[in-house]
């Protein structure tokens, strides 16, 4: 499968290309092209962008072609109000739109759990969970096939390797999940058709991530557009 990953110099896009380079053509979209031999040394196919400039236009050109994009750029929570609104909402929905455009088969967002209801989150994190709302609405309202995951908060600690995951996630209140774990759910989303139409909330637990993630063999039907229901309207 050609997959791009967009994001793919941050800490979980890298553990996302590394993992699906071993059996993917993949492409990594990314910032720096100091990196380029760093990533292409991983395997990958690389197209570096100036985000202020070329946005559009490189991300077209890096989503023709692919079966599945994966887009994994984020400021984080603690990132600037100006890197939040590229990254986690323009950079995503030109990617988007790029995917409608060029009829990729599968797209999976990384997104962030409270993304639906942002008004309720601490005022700090206001700003990134509403980004990462918009994005979300936008990719359910495109048309794509597409699976949105929504890890609590993340921490740089040893993967656990199994997680909880739910479409509406309960006690999660002072929850974490490691990066390589959500890396992992990421990656194991790409070929799981019985994700299309999920937004997914993730968190450390105690069921191997494959079997979390078997919504389908569960039988359980794919919510989907929640976050519409819930729009952002602090002022």
């Amino acid at each position: 499968m050609k997959v791009l990953v967009i994001g793919a110099t941050g800490k979980i896009g890298k553990r996302v290309l590394k993992s699906l380079a071993k059996t993917h053509q993949v492409t990594a979209l990314i910032r720096y092209p100091e990196l380029q031999a760093e990533y292409e040394k991983m395997g990958a196919h690389v197209l570096t962008v100036d985000v202020e400039t070329e946005l559009e236009k490189k991300v077209h050109e890096a989503t023709s072609g692919q079966d599945a994009v994966i887009i994994a750029a984020t400021a984080g929570a603690d990132g600037s109000s100006t890197e939040i609104e590229l990254l986690d909402r323009n950079v995503a929905m030109n990617a988007i739109d790029a995917a409608k455009k060029e009829r990729v088969r599968h797209v999976v967002l990384l997104s962030a759990y409270g993304a639906d209801q942002p008004n309720a989150a601490p005022k700090e994190l206001f700003n990134f969970l509403s980004a990462n709302n918009a994005a979300d609405e936008y990719i359910e309202h495109s048309g794509l096939n597409y699976t949105i995951i929504c890890p609590v908060t993340i921490v740089d600690e040893p993967s656990k390797g199994s997680i909880e995951a739910s479409e509406d996630l309960n006690d999660a209140d002072g929850a974490t999940i490691s990066e390589t774990d959500v890396a992992t759910v990421i990656a194991a989303s790409l070929d799981n058709r019985g994700l299309y139409g999920r937004r997914i909330e993730i968190k450390s637990g105690s069921t191997p991530i494959n079997e979390a993630l078997d919504f389908e063999g569960r039988g359980e039907v794919a919510k989907g557009g929640r976050t519409t229901l819930r729009r952002p309207q602090r002022s």
